[in-house]
């Protein structure tokens, strides 16, 4: 991959029909037009997409959280996808890098991601990136389902 074709952008509400596709692209609900553009409208959330020749290849979502114990914003990388054919060609670095560079203009000190300790992928392109394993084996997520 040429790394001029790349271009990576964080999506507005008026590309809202762009960050449905890519969000359908990578995940299996299709979201409702207002769905979207309140995600997007939110300047908490991020979604950056990552594109080849006007072809979509990856995105990234997160959030900005303002943490009261230390009066500073940390970003919380909640997803990172990348078409099949294109892994491991440094898409994902890129969106992590580009997603740094805007969370520290707007705040952000420090970053964090889950992912599972059977993802060597994932925990390749963290450590690659800069990322430092916390609490190794320790980490346990509980879910809770408050929709009904």
């Amino acid at each position: 991959m040429d790394r001029e074709q790349l271009a990576i952008a964080r999506l507005t509400p008026g590309q809202w029909t762009k960050a449905r596709d890519s969000i359908t692209l990578f995940w299996d609900k299709v979201p409702s037009q207002e769905t979207v553009i309140r995600f997007l409208s939110n300047s908490q959330n991020v979604l950056l997409s990552a594109e080849i020749n006007d072809i979509l290849v990856g995105q990234l979502i997160g959030y900005i959280l303002d943490c009261w114990e230390n009066n500073e914003s940390m970003f919380f990388l909640y997803s990172i996808d990348v078409v099949e054919t294109y892994q491991c060609q440094g898409i994902g670095t890129a969106l992590i890098k580009e997603v740094q560079k805007y969370s520290q203009m707007e705040g952000c000190t420090e970053a964090f991601v889950f992912t599972n300790e059977s993802n060597l992928a994932a925990k390749r392109l963290y450590q690659s990136t800069g990322g430092t394993r916390s609490c190794p084996g320790d980490v346990v997520m509980f879910e809770y389902d408050w929709s009904q």
